[in-house]
C-alpha cells in the first residue's frame, strides 16, 4: 500500500474511484447534452473527462478482460478498425469501438465513456480503437494495448506533422510504448514501416499483396519514400501498387521487403458481381468474399485479417465478417436520396484522394462529383496537398465527366485546382454551403445514377448534418458496446 498522500494531485484508492466515477458522469452528461443540441458527442465528453480524471483512459481500459487493440497509420485506419470490430463481434467478443472516427485521445475516451455504465463499469471485454498517429504514443502508453496495427505512412496534414519522418517517429514512439508481450501488425509493402519493430520482444506480423495489378496511370503518385531508410540509397521496386507501396529492395544494403505472414495472392469477380479474395495465412489458403471496392481496401482487409489471426480468431468468423462488410463512416459510405445513390468518400491527403479518384474512374458511365474542402484544424490548415492530387486524370475522362460541384471554405481554391488540371471552368460550379451543394449536385445527377462526394473531415460532418436534416442517413455519434 502507498504511504499517506502528501503530494498534491495524488489520490487514495477511494478518491480515485470517486474521481473516475465523476469523470464518467461528466462525460456522459456532456455527451447527452451535445446530442440534444445536434452537435454529436465525440470529443467534448472525452476532453472534459480527461481534465476531471487524467488517468481515466487507463482506468477504463483495464476493465477489458481481453485487452484492447489500437489501429493507427495515415490512411485506412478507420476501415481497418471497422473490419476488425466486425470480425471480433462475429467471433463472439463484446467489443467497444470508436466508430465515428474521432481518433485523438479524447475521442477514444469519449467512446469508452459512451460504452460505460453510469457506475463507471465497462460492459465489454475487448476494445478496438482507431488512433491518430500523433496521439498514438499517449494512447498506447495509457491503454497498454494487447496489439497494434499500423496501416501505412504518408504525408498528411502538413501543418500538424510536417514531413513524413515526423509521423514515422511518432509511430515508432507508440510502438515502443506497447507492453513487452504485445504484438504488432505492419504493412510489409510500406518501406517506412519495415524497419520500425526494432528490439521489441513482442511478435511482429506482416501482411502484403502478391497480385499483378494494371499499370498505374496516375502521375502525381505522391511517392513519399524513395530512398532506403538505412543507407539512403534509392530503392529499387520490382512492383508498385500505388504511392510507395510495393515490392522493394535496396541495391546497396540488405534492406528489403519483409516476407509477409498473410498475403493476398488473387482477386477475382464471380458471375454475381461479388469479389473473391484468395489469401495465404502463414502458408495456409483462405478464400473469402469481400464487397468493398478499391486497392486500398484490399490492404485494409489484410490488416484486419492479420490482426485477427494474431488473436487466434477462427477462420469461420473472419470469412463471415468480411463477406458481410459494409463501408465505414464516410469511407465509400452509401446513401439513397431522390432516386440517386450518394457515395461519401473522405479525402485528406494526396494518396487517399488519388485512390478515391482511381476507384471512381474504374467505373463505367458518367462521373458525377461533389468536392467539399475545408481548412479547419481537424482537416489540416495547409491545403497545398490538393496540387499533389492527380485531378488531371479526372480531366482526361472527357465527356464522361459531368459538371463538378465544389463547396466548403476553400471552394474557390478547389475550383482553381480543377481549372489548372484541365477541366473547363464553365463545368465547375461553386456552392456557398452544404445544402446548396447537395441540391445542385443532385440536380446534375440523373435518377438512377451515382453521385460521388469527396469531402475533407469537417466538410464531411457538415454534409452529414445537412443530409440528416433532409432525412437521409443516420446520426454520426457514438453507440454503446456492440452498438
Amino acid at each position: 500500500m502507498p504511504h499517506a498522500e502528501t503530494v498534491a494531485g495524488r489520490d487514495s484508492g477511494k478518491s480515485r474511484s470517486l474521481k473516475h466515477l465523476g469523470g464518467v458522469w461528466v462525460g456522459k452528461t456532456i455527451a447527452g447534452l451535445t446530442r440534444i443540441t445536434g452537435r454529436g458527442g465525440t470529443t467534448l465528453p472525452g476532453r472534459t473527462a480527461l481534465k476531471f480524471a487524467p488517468d481515466i483512459l487507463s482506468y477504463l481500459g483495464r476493465q477489458l478482460a481481453h485487452g484492447s487493440l489500437v489501429v493507427t497509420g495515415t490512411n485506412g485506419k478507420t476501415t481497418t478498425a471497422h473490419l476488425l470490430t466486425g470480425i471480433l463481434r462475429e467471433a463472439g467478443y463484446l467489443c467497444v469501438h470508436n466508430q465515428s472516427g474521432s481518433n485523438l485521445s479524447w475521442g477514444v475516451v469519449s467512446s469508452l465513456i459512451s460504452a460505460s455504465t453510469w457506475g463507471a463499469s465497462l460492459p465489454a471485454n475487448i476494445g478496438v480503437m482507431e488512433v491518430d498517429e500523433g496521439a498514438f504514443p499517449f494512447v498506447a502508453g495509457e491503454l497498454q494495448p494487447r496489439g497494434a496495427v499500423v496501416t501505412n505512412i504518408y504525408r498528411d496534414q502538413l501543418d500538424r506533422f510536417g514531413e513524413i519522418d515526423y509521423i514515422q517517429k511518432k509511430i515508432k514512439s507508440g510502438l515502443d510504448a506497447l507492453p513487452a508481450e504485445s504484438f504488432q501488425v505492419l504493412n510489409a509493402d510500406d518501406p517506412s514501416l519495415a524497419g520500425l519493430p526494432g528490439d521489441r520482444s513482442g511478435t511482429t506480423w506482416y501482411y502484403g499483396l502478391e497480385l499483378e495489378l494494371p499499370p498505374d496511370r496516375f502521375q502525381n503518385t505522391a511517392r513519399d519514400i524513395k530512398s532506403c531508410p538505412r543507407c539512403h540509397h534509392r530503392l529499387h521496386y520490382d512492383r508498385v501498387y500505388f504511392a510507395h507501396l510495393g515490392h522493394y529492395r535496396c541495391p546497396r544494403c540488405d534492406f528489403s521487403r519483409p516476407e509477409p505472414d498473410v498475403v493476398l495472392v488473387d482477386r477475382s469477380v464471380r458471375e454475381d458481381g461479388q469479389t473473391v479474395l484468395k489469401l495465404r495465412l502463414q502458408g495456409d489458403p483462405l478464400e473469402l468474399a469481400y464487397p468493398l471496392l478499391g486497392t486500398y481496401n484490399l490492404y485494409n482487409a489484410l490488416a484486419a485479417v492479420t490482426c485477427a489471426r494474431a488473436l487466434n480468431v477462427p477462420l469461420e468468423a473472419i470469412t463471415a465478417a468480411l463477406a458481410a462488410a459494409t463501408p465505414s463512416f464516410g469511407r465509400m459510405e452509401r446513401f439513397t436520396m431522390e432516386g440517386r445513390t450518394l457515395v461519401m468518400a473522405l479525402v485528406k491527403n494526396p494518396v487517399g484522394a488519388n485512390e478515391v479518384l482511381r476507384t471512381l474512374m474504374e467505373r463505367r458511365g458518367q462521373i458525377h462529383l461533389l468536392i467539399a474542402i475545408n481548412d479547419k484544424i481537424a482537416d489540416g490548415t495547409d491545403i497545398s496537398w490538393l496540387w499533389d492530387v492527380d485531378f488531371e486524370q479526372l480531366a482526361s475522362s472527357g465527356e464522361r465527366l459531368a459538371p463538378v460541384v465544389v463547396s466548403g471554405q476553400r471552394a474557390w481554391d478547389m475550383a482553381v485546382r480543377l481549372k489548372y488540371a484541365g477541366i473547363d471552368p464553365g463545368s465547375i460550379i461553386t456552392a456557398e454551403n452544404s445544402r446548396q451543394a447537395i441540391l445542385r449536385a443532385l440536380e446534375l445527377t440523373p435518377p438512377g445514377e451515382i453521385l460521388f462526394i469527396m469531402p475533407t473531415y469537417t466538410a464531411m460532418f457538415d454534409l452529414r448534418r445537412t443530409l440528416n436534416a433532409m432525412g437521409v442517413g443516420r446520426p454520426y455519434w457514438e453507440g454503446s458496446a456492440n452498438g
